[in-house]
């Protein structure tokens, strides 16, 4: 008697599993997006408010 090593199915994500998983992802990349374009605008605001002068004449 030989004894058979049963195999186990690879398990797959469901359908819906699968996209749930996609629209995570995308979320992500919108916020890491957003992230990003709030950083680059603060850089930016920093750099100008640095460089401007502190009393500006206004005549």
């Amino acid at each position: 008697m030989s004894k058979h090593k049963k195999i186990k199915p690879i398990k797959r994500l469901e359908p819906t599993q699968e996209e749930k998983y996609q629209q995570e992802i995308l979320e992500l990349k919108s916020q890491l997006h957003k992230a990003e374009l709030d950083r680059d605008i603060l850089k930016a605001l920093a750099t100008l408010t640095k460089n401007s002068p502190k009393h500006s004449p206004r005549k």
